[in-house]
């Protein structure tokens, strides 16, 4: 009996050694990509900026992608700044292991300074018919302890370029794509926006009629108001 436990043992051993060792590799990883994602950050076309937003950061914002890689999915896009002086972000979504991609901006060192009164932020974007998410951060994306908000918005197909004006109270604070509660939304500590290509609803579930595939969406303007 004392054999047969000390083996037991060894093996429940062995096993946590190797679970440690598959956390490690998978938080360096992480660290790896956000190295990475950080690292190709876009300078916005000279001229965009967020409208309403007070800080400095707000008129000279550089914009990176968060892709389901992150977490070992399919899923890939990228950024381009226009000669027209728009943002078009594009790719295309694999749900085979993920099923998200996203863009935001840089840097959360300091508020981009949306004003404490605001109520809405108004977006103009150029879309394909499908659905996205605007993002409000007041963290840095890896820091999981703190939520994100988000609203989802739907854009004209063929490229027809809209404006939405999205309620800041109806934008629904989420952690690792869940809905939380218990929070609110300060406006002016919002340090960073970001836009998403998701097939999660806010609700955290899988949207039904949810299609894999390219997209793009093109971004002219944001304004907080």
């Amino acid at each position: 009996m004392p054999g047969l436990v000390s083996c037991a043992c060894g093996i429940f051993g062995v096993a946590a050694a190797f679970g440690a060792l598959r956390l490690v590799s998978f938080v360096r990883r992480i660290k790896d990509y956000r190295s990475t994602a950080k690292g190709a950050a876009l300078a916005a076309p000279s001229g965009f900026a967020i409208a309403g937003a007070t800080a400095a950061r707000a008129k000279e914002l550089h914009w990176f992608v968060i892709d389901d890689q992150v977490m070992g999915g399919k899923s890939q896009s990228a950024l381009e700044m226009t000669d027209a002086g728009t943002i078009e972000f594009a790719g295309t979504i694999n749900s085979n292991g993920g099923g998200f991609s996203s863009c935001r901006t840089l840097g959360d060192e300091g508020p981009l300074g949306f004003p404490a009164s605001a109520h809405s932020i108004e977006v103009t974007a150029a879309g394909d018919g499908r659905q996205y998410m605007l993002t409000l951060h007041t963290a840095d994306s890896w820091t999981m302890s703190v939520p994100s908000w988000a609203h989802a918005f739907s854009t004209a197909p063929a490229g027809r370029e809209q404006t939405h004006r999205l309620k800041l109270k109806d934008f629904v604070p989420r952690k690792q794509g869940q809905p939380v509660k218990g929070v609110e939304l300060d406006p002016a500590n919002v340090t960073g926006v970001g836009l998403s290509r998701t097939r999660f609803g806010l609700d955290g579930k899988p949207i039904n009629d949810f299609e894999d595939g390219p997209f793009k969406v093109t971004l002219r303007r944001l304004a907080v108001i």
